[in-house]
């Protein structure tokens, strides 16, 4: 019978890439003691993100992002966990790296990568768009990756399904603003409208630097949140996949 157990968390994700490595490092424990499979992060909670955390990547410390990069891929490892990172993804040096999500196995090995596709104006100052969906049979569970705007492009869902996806883990960064905006009430309500439309789980995470629009939750193929974790405070929700709360999916 299929069953994962997803740990998802939120922080507030910052340009310093050691503090950032330190709460993930936090939470892979964390995930780990409360019997979980797989931990989730934020949209380039590893490295910061562009234009949000600090201006460009010019002068940026690759080799820093590299290191802190393995040692939690070993500690993934040592724990016995799939970790779904976000971070920045270096290309070469004449092009923009990616805004990306490294899928790594309970070997400590970097299976997969997801490119966040669907770049907005600013991310496009900083980033190249990806240009393919990921998808995984993880314990009898199909899950796919996304980041962020993708929720705004109905056919990301939707060729998602066609491929078998049950649960999305949808990393976001909508935080770190002065105030109150229209994120407040959007991904909050995008999300389980794409769940209901596809028959689907999403888990959705965001980062909690004051000011966050919303905290982390899961939605379910009614179009329901079966959990969320209290707006700008870290933290991490545990959410068992079937959940058995739902009409759709299995």
């Amino acid at each position: 019978v299929a069953h994962l157990r997803v740990a998802s968390c939120q922080f507030p994700v910052t340009g310093d890439v050691r503090r950032n490595a330190a709460y993930i490092r936090r939470y892979l424990r964390r995930a780990a003691d409360a019997g979980a499979h797989l931990l989730h992060t934020s949209e380039t909670c590893l490295s910061g993100y562009a234009n949000a955390d600090f201006a460009s990547f010019q002068g940026y410390d690759w080799d820093l992002l590299r290191r802190e990069t393995a040692r939690l891929r070993e500690l993934a490892a040592e724990l016995g966990l799939w970790l779904v990172l976000g971070s920045s993804h270096y290309l070469d040096a004449e092009t923009k790296p990616t805004n990306c999500l490294y899928l790594i196995d309970p070997a400590g090995a970097i299976v997969d990568r997801y490119d966040k596709c669907m770049c907005t104006r600013g991310d496009q100052r900083a980033y190249s768009a990806g240009q393919r969906l990921v998808s995984a049979d993880i314990r009898g569970v199909r899950v796919g990756l996304a980041i962020c705007y993708d929720v705004c492009y109905p056919q990301i869902y939707a060729a998602y399904r066609e491929r078998g996806v049950t649960v999305m883990l949808h990393s976001m960064y909508n935080a770190g603003h002065e105030g109150p905006n229209c994120l407040d009430v959007l991904n909050v309500r995008q999300v389980p409208t794409r769940c209901a439309d596809n028959r689907m789980w999403a888990v959705c995470n965001n980062s909690s630097r004051p000011y966050s629009h919303w905290a982390s939750f899961v939605a379910r193929p009614d179009a329901t949140i079966a959990q969320r974790l209290r707006v700008n405070v870290a933290g991490m929700l545990v959410h068992d996949f079937p959940d058995g709360l739902s009409e759709g999916g299995w």
